[in-house]
């Protein structure tokens, strides 16, 4: 009977010591990734990251597995643009948008180049503003860009529609990849949090 439950707790310990490296080896995978892609300063391609965070994910990590597999290959090899590169290019984005602000989905060169000149002497909002039109839209996806949520300054920005829309719409395509990768390591993280948890 003591060999009995000698031999139980010795395969019990040799399970916990087992599932504490997976999920050590898994906790170093996202540590990586996350340095990548949400630390970098400048677009970087992450495929030898990811592969690892796949190689990580073993069946124990149904999720993770999910979250990695659902990022494109020339996703990972491309890389997403920072936050601040991001940040940067709306500002961008905003002049252009501004300067066809005012013309008609339909307009012609002449409405282009009108809307262009009132544009420079419109008043510019700032901050959460209330209203649909262009420039609360803009300020407001300046606001929650200067606060970090990148994830709410897309969906204020994908409401504009015309002219202002189709310059935005790369910007948008853009930020939602980062989201994309954003995304897969919170899954990540989560289901790494619940193995240790459950190894205490």
């Amino acid at each position: 009977a003591q060999l009995r439950e000698l031999t139980q707790t010795a395969q019990q310990s040799g399970g916990l010591l087992r599932q504490s490296q997976a999920v050590a080896r898994l906790s170093v995978a996202i540590a990586s990734l996350k340095s990548a892609v949400i630390d970098g300063k400048r677009q970087t391609p992450f495929a030898s990251e990811l592969s690892a965070l796949a190689s990580a994910a073993t069946t124990d990590f149904p999720a993770t597995q999910a979250a990695v597999a659902a990022i494109p290959r020339e996703l990972a090899e491309q890389g997403v643009p920072s936050q601040v590169e991001l940040e940067d290019r709306f500002e961008a984005v905003r002049k252009e948008i501004r300067s066809v602000s005012l013309v008609p989905e339909n307009g012609n060169f002449g409405s282009q180049v009108l809307s262009a000149t009132l544009s420079k002497v419109m008043f510019e909002k700032e901050g959460l503003v209330e209203g649909d039109d262009v420039e609360a839209v803009l300020a407001r996806t300046g606001h929650y860009l200067k606060e970090h949520n990148l994830d709410m300054a897309a969906r204020e920005l994908n409401q504009l529609r015309g002219w202002p829309k189709k310059l935005a719409e790369d910007w948008i395509a853009t930020a939602r990849r980062r989201l994309e990768v954003e995304q897969a390591l919170r899954v990540a993280e989560s289901e790494e949090f619940l193995a240790k948890f459950s190894l205490v």
